[in-house]
């Protein structure tokens, strides 16, 4: 797809890669809509970035994902691109899950970008094509300790986009995943940890340690290649399509 003067949505905008990538896009020419539940910070960003919409949205909140698009056809008459970014990490090992954490975490990280892809696909169609970029993580295609409800919302996301673009490439829409390694962003201070058991397994973990990651602007150059190129699956390093 074509970046300059296109209108994308990029949901949890307020920091770490939706940030970095809603500046990116800009820089690009891209109309950026800010989707994000920061409202101050959202209205901070968006005065630095030319045309651009803030959408505050809560994405476990369904009616609120639909209000977002709705507003953002709306506003400019056209949705070109859709980057579902907003989520959060939970550690808990199976033992110790909690239920309610559980369901949150799942209405977040897979039923909000669901939710969000239902409501462009029809009009991307309409406009006779569009990109959709889900953000996957490096740990759906791994095995960590107490990252059980993470890395499985992750993985059905990735089996959801993998799927929705088989039956929209008849439409010109394309659907891809990225999947970041660990990256330097406030991820690891937002995540969720619950139970003892859990702490003691997270001791020494790599997967605790986000100050060292890539950065966000590294993976939103990722997403902004997804987005030209329109492939499948694209990864944070070469080493990960070995797992």
């Amino acid at each position: 797809m074509q970046i300059k003067d296109s209108i994308v949505i990029v949901t949890g905008a307020s920091s770490g890669i939706g940030l970095s990538t809603a500046l990116l896009l800009a820089q690009q020419g891209a109309k950026v809509v800010l989707a994000a539940r920061a409202v101050k910070k959202l209205e901070e960003i968006s005065t630095e970035l030319p045309d651009s919409l803030v959408v505050p949205t809560d994405m476990t909140d369904v009616q609120a994902v639909k209000d977002m698009v709705r507003k953002t056809e709306e506003h400019y008459g056209r949705i070109d691109a859709l980057v579902n970014n907003a989520g959060r990490g939970y550690e808990a090992t199976v033992e110790e899950i909690d239920p309610e954490t559980f369901e949150m975490l799942f209405r977040l990280n897979l039923l909000g970008p669901a939710i969000a892809m239902q409501q462009v696909i029809p009009i991307m169609r309409k406009q006779g094509g569009g990109a959709i970029v889900n953000i996957s993580s490096g740990t759906s295609l791994m095995k960590i300790p107490a990252y059980g409800v993470y890395s499985s919302s992750k993985r059905a996301l990735n089996g959801l986009s993998l799927t929705a673009r088989v039956e929209l490439a008849a439409d010109n829409i394309r659907v891809s995943l990225v999947y970041p390694a660990i990256t330097a962003t406030n991820f690891g201070a937002n995540k969720i940890s619950s139970g003892s058991n859990t702490r003691q397994r997270l001791q020494n973990s790599p997967a605790s340690d986000y100050s060292s990651g890539d950065t966000p602007e590294y993976i939103a150059g990722i997403i902004l290649k997804a987005l030209l190129e329109g492939e499948a699956e694209y990864f944070a390093h070469e080493r990960m399509k070995q797992l």
